[in-house]
């Protein structure tokens, strides 16, 4: 796939899948299932939640929405499993939601926070008004210039 490039899974494909750098793997209406990264890592973002997720291998995401969601490779290529009714755990081994929200916490490092800024930025810029609409966003009040790209469902 090229940059900018989006896989749709749908909401009933679950299983192993590998992202590929500049891939998107687009999940509609995903509320309740599980993402756990083995291998590489990931940034996670959902439909009208500010809150975006950068997993790294061992971690796990619970999608707490519906509509879009959106996952993208950090760098390298990341293996992930999407599961339903799956309780997932943190690299400590503790439930997600238990001591603290180790999937919602950013990756330890700033290397990864800065990538993770940046390739949101590219990524958003890449997309069309169409699926920006979907994130529950517009193009006029992200804080980036970009290209919009043409939609054919508009």
């Amino acid at each position: 796939m090229r940059q900018g490039d989006t896989m749709d899974s749908g909401l009933r494909h679950q299983g192993l899948r590998t992202i590929n750098p500049g891939e998107l793997l687009q999940l509609r209406d995903a509320a309740g299932r599980h993402l756990t990264v083995v291998q590489g890592a990931v940034w996670v973002t959902q439909h009208g939640d500010w809150r975006d997720a950068v997993l790294e291998s061992g971690a796990s995401f619970r999608f707490d929405r519906n509509g879009l969601s959106i996952v993208q490779a950090l760098g390298s290529p990341a293996t992930v499993v999407l599961e339903e009714g799956v309780e997932p755990v943190n690299p400590a081994g503790r439930e997600a939601g238990a001591a603290e929200p180790q999937a919602w916490k950013l990756a330890h490092s700033e290397r990864f926070e800065r990538r993770a800024r940046r390739m949101r930025a590219d990524t958003l810029a890449s997309l069309s008004d169409h699926l920006l609409r979907d994130l529950g966003l517009r193009r006029d009040r992200i804080p980036f210039g970009g290209h919009a790209r043409e939609c054919a469902h508009c």
